[in-house]
């Protein structure tokens, strides 16, 4: 279960759990299982997506991807309340995202036109787990940024339910978003099937989205071949709340929960500068696991990977935060906004009592498709930008050329290209 630790009791096997977490190394996975199922999709397409949708799944499709009868029948059953929600949580991740459009980059010097073009990707694949969950939000996260950027040929991928469904509310929530094509296999074969296209599914050029470890392993390895591009790797999902001993002792506990309520392995981090708040926090988490309510045996597992670790400062708890870079970052303290600008690497961030993370889960606007295991550090969540590539383009005249020779001929000599790579300037000036 969850434990009080003072930051100055941590250990090195302590700093090692915290901050070099990302998760297990899957390469046995990769090439015990992983490669044998991508070389199989790519061999015998969606009779291969079947056999191991039927493995692993216990589901036979006769089609790998969803009639448009089944999308239409999932909206149909929806009730009007859950769509309803959903297109209001939709129409504001819209407008958040609509802010992210990029225009083009062209100027002039001195003869030379340099400039930038943005494009989309027009392939795109968005990942949305299933099994012990169903994710409709995951839908809107990775569709919505897509088809702002531009990208026209969007598949969601989805393992079917045991009824070899796809679950109303995702059909539902595609039909809302115009996707036509959801294909209904998970795991390696699903990424596979996308990743590398199929009779049925045509190849995407990027896959986003989070999902278990055969998930991440099969996306890792499809970007090593050159094959698609990638968001991040995925690990499990997590949360570090930030408290000066200000907030309601209950709501610090429930959101800690609410994110150990995701999967065994998520995990959920209290950094206070008060012993009494972590104290009263760790109560307020007992009294709910005692209660035994909701997804009891997830959230047990979860807590004990998880910590309350009582800081000297909020200063120190904001470095601690920095290194650990979280997917997701509450900070609940008095004035929140002063300390905006000392806060870096984190997934998304969640400033004061009001926010959250269950609301940017699903509503404010923000995305939820994050890195985590410290991936903040180098890496950001989706976007629009995620879908965009960038060209650069030059168009020199006769002057700019003449003005840049002599320092090409210098600097490919002193790389050792200096016959070629300078002479095709030099060719230009030749009589």
């Amino acid at each position: 279960m969850i434990r009080i630790r003072k930051y100055t009791e941590l250990n090195k096997t302590d700093h090692d759990r915290l901050f070099n977490r990302f998760g297990a190394d899957f390469s046995s996975i990769m090439i015990d299982t992983v490669a044998p199922i991508v070389q199989d999709v790519k061999n015998n397409g969606d009779s291969a997506v079947k056999k191991y949708t039927s493995r692993f799944d216990g589901v036979d499709l006769s089609s790998i991807t969803a009639t448009p009868d089944e999308i239409e029948k999932g909206f149909q059953n929806t009730p009007g309340e859950l769509l309803s929600a959903f297109s209001a949580a939709a129409k504001n991740i819209e407008e958040f995202h609509s802010r992210q459009k990029r225009e083009d980059i062209q100027y002039d010097r001195n003869g030379i036109t340099l400039g930038v073009k943005y494009e989309p990707i027009e392939r795109a694949a968005v990942y949305v787990p299933g099994g012990k969950a169903s994710y409709p939000s995951s839908v809107m996260m990775g569709v919505i940024p897509a088809k702002i950027a531009g990208t026209e040929d969007i598949t969601v991928i989805t393992p079917p339910g045991k009824n070899g469904m796809v679950p109303d509310i995702i059909c539902a929530v595609c039909k809302m978003l115009g996707v036509t094509r959801v294909l209904k296999s998970g795991g390696a074969q699903g990424i596979a099937a996308a990743g590398l296209g199929t009779e049925t599914v045509p190849k995407s050029d990027i896959i986003v989205g989070p999902g278990n470890i055969y998930v991440t392993a099969a996306k890792t390895y499809l970007f090593s071949q050159g094959l698609i591009q990638i968001d991040s790797l995925a690990g499990p999902s997590e949360v570090l709340i930030i408290s000066d001993g200000s907030a309601d002792p209950k709501w610090i506990a429930w959101d800690l929960l609410s994110q150990a309520e995701h999967e065994e392995m998520a995990t959920a981090v209290l950094l206070t500068t008060d012993i009494r708040e972590a104290e009263a926090v760790k109560a307020e988490i007992m009294k709910d696991i005692e209660s035994g309510s909701g997804r009891h045996e997830i959230k047990k597992k979860a807590l004990t990977r998880s910590d309350i670790i009582v800081m000297p400062d909020v200063e120190s708890a904001i470095e601690f935060s920095n290194r650990y870079a979280p997917e997701h970052m509450e900070f609940a303290v008095t004035n929140p906004m002063a300390y905006l600008n000392r806060i870096r690497n984190v997934g998304s961030l969640f400033l004061g009592d009001h926010s959250p993370v269950s609301v940017g889960d699903y509503y404010s606007g923000t995305n939820h498709i994050l890195p985590t295991g410290g991936a903040a550090r180098f890496s950001s969540g989706t976007s629009v930008d995620t879908f965009i590539r960038r060209t650069t383009f030059q168009l020199l005249n006769r002057e700019a050329l003449s003005e840049a020779r002599g320092p090409v001929n210098i600097m490919s000599g002193a790389e050792g290209f200096d016959d070629k790579h300078g002479g095709s300037i030099n060719v230009r000036f030749e009589d």
